[in-house]
């Protein structure tokens, strides 16, 4: 009953298959009342239909070869489906479709976790009717269904660490083992909302608690932010949202060493939505940026639903509606608020429309998919190349990583000694995996625990000169 009377303040994720056509019938038309642009910088590299899936909700991920991710309908039931594609756009292929029974109308992303995919649905089972959680291999074979969520069903992403998958629902935060045992509800929030309800995003994980945020609740009844020790315990509400500083999240945190960085989908000095930062401890909140109504579509787009992410000089993130047809736009700003930049305009058929997850970055390329637009109206699958990367000083050219992509181990060798040299791995989110002060000319880099995927070496020197590398670990 909570979360229903909660729903209302949100766009709802489970609409009909009615509902979902009529929606597409009008973007179509409002699409072609519009002019078609073209971007050297934008490719799309694959538009989707009825039959691959359609409507995606969630966001991509890559193994370095392919990109990986989910639509929420489409597919031979008509309940959405699993997919990948290669980043030039070949190989697209459908490796799953949901049924009613077996999971429905995905929202989320995936998460790999070693030889296999895992996701949630927020509906289909045989029982509740409330969703479930799933594996898959990457070649589509291999489908297992984990688990039933009967009181409520998941909202966000799974994360991985320790052992335990980690995830929420629209009530509780939970673990699962990988192989569907060990389900444990580790928290519940309250009725009364004061410590937030209906969590929307994913958590994330600093190596000593976890943080996420909630779309609802709190003191204002605006959302919170919020951090918990991975057993349960040390709950606490570090922020809590207002119409001034921003309300409704509905994406992710990213960090740094020292902030957290995200975005609200409502309030601000205009209402239509900001960008944030906040020290872990919950001080220092800081609005960054205000997104506006401008003429009346809001030029610099507005209702950012998704995330961001770092490329290690800027943080880039999508809004679902604004920009000039009023289709989303991506956009890239400095972590220090500064150098707002609209990168580039979402039109419709010609390159996707209404945008509601987050980008991924290799380096050179930003990836991500539309909710609707594309060729056939149900999608798009598109890359955004990224032309202002960080240019390489002599440090920069004094290294190699040999082997890359790596299994078990690459090693960093440099030309030159080094004395006062920091080595940091950071993730394609932006968030810091490893920090080692370095000094030597060759330093080891183990997998430990690092999971398969795309990764971003960082170098910089006492004086501050600063590069970035691209690994692959396979």
């Amino acid at each position: 009953m909570k979360a229903k009377k909660i729903n209302s303040t949100i766009s709802n994720w489970q609409m009909t298959k009615r509902k979902n056509r009529l929606a597409n019938l009008l973007i179509q038309i409002a699409c072609c009342l519009l002019p078609i642009v073209s971007f050297a910088q934008y490719t799309q590299i694959a538009s989707l239909t009825p039959f691959n899936g359609e409507i995606p909700k969630g966001s991509l991920i890559s193994d370095g070869t392919y990109l990986y991710g989910m639509a929420s309908f489409g597919g031979i039931n008509e309940d959405g489906t699993i997919f990948k594609v290669k980043p030039d756009g070949t190989s697209f292929t459908k490796l799953h479709t949901f049924s009613n029974t077996n999971g429905q109308w995905p929202t989320g992303s995936l998460v790999s976790v070693d030889s296999f995919l895992y996701g949630m649905t927020p509906d289909g089972n045989n029982t509740s009717g409330n969703g479930i959680i799933f594996k898959v291999k990457p070649d589509g074979t291999g489908y297992v269904k984990l688990h039933d969520f009967i009181a409520e069903g998941p909202s966000g992403s799974l994360i991985y660490f320790g052992g335990f998958l980690y995830g929420m629902t629209h009530e509780n935060i939970f673990k699962i083992k990988p192989d569907g045992t060990g389900d444990t509800v580790i928290f519940r929030f309250p009725f009364s909302c004061i410590n937030g309800c209906l969590p929307n995003g994913d958590l994330v994980y600093d190596g000593i608690s976890l943080y996420g945020m909630t779309a609802n609740g709190g003191a204002n009844n605006k959302g919170i932010i919020f951090k918990i020790k991975p057993d349960g315990t040390g709950d606490s509400t570090l922020f809590n949202f207002s119409d001034a500083s921003g309300s409704i999240p509905l994406g992710s945190l990213i960090f740094d060493s020292i902030y957290f960085y995200g975005m609200t989908s409502a309030g601000g000095e205009n209402g239509y939505g900001t960008i944030f930062k906040i020290k872990r401890d919950g001080t220092a909140y800081s609005k960054l940026f205000d997104f506006d109504p401008s003429g009346g579509f809001g030029l610099n787009g507005n209702v950012p639903t998704g995330s961001l992410v770092s490329d290690g000089t800027f943080l880039y993130g999508m809004t679902e509606q604004g920009g000039v047809y009023g289709g989303g736009v991506i956009f890239k700003i400095k972590p220090d608020g500064t150098m707002f930049t609209k990168l580039f305009d979402f039109a419709g058929n010609s390159n996707g429309f209404r945008p509601y997850g987050s980008l991924l970055t290799d380096g050179n390329f930003l990836y991500g998919t539309t909710s609707f637009g594309g060729t056939y109206n149900y999608g798009a699958i598109f890359k955004y190349a990224l032309t202002t990367g960080i240019t390489e000083n002599n440090l920069a050219a004094g290294f190699s990583i040999s082997p890359n992509p790596f299994s078990t181990q690459t090693t960093i060798t440099f030309n030159e000694e080094q004395k006062n040299t920091t080595i940091k791995i950071m993730d394609v989110l932006g968030k810091q995996i490893k920090s080692i002060d370095f000094k030597g000319r060759t330093f080891i880099l183990e997998k430990e625990e690092m999971k398969p995927g795309i990764y971003f070496l960082q170098i910089s020197d006492e004086i501050k000169h600063m590069v970035y590398r691209k690994m692959i670990l396979q």
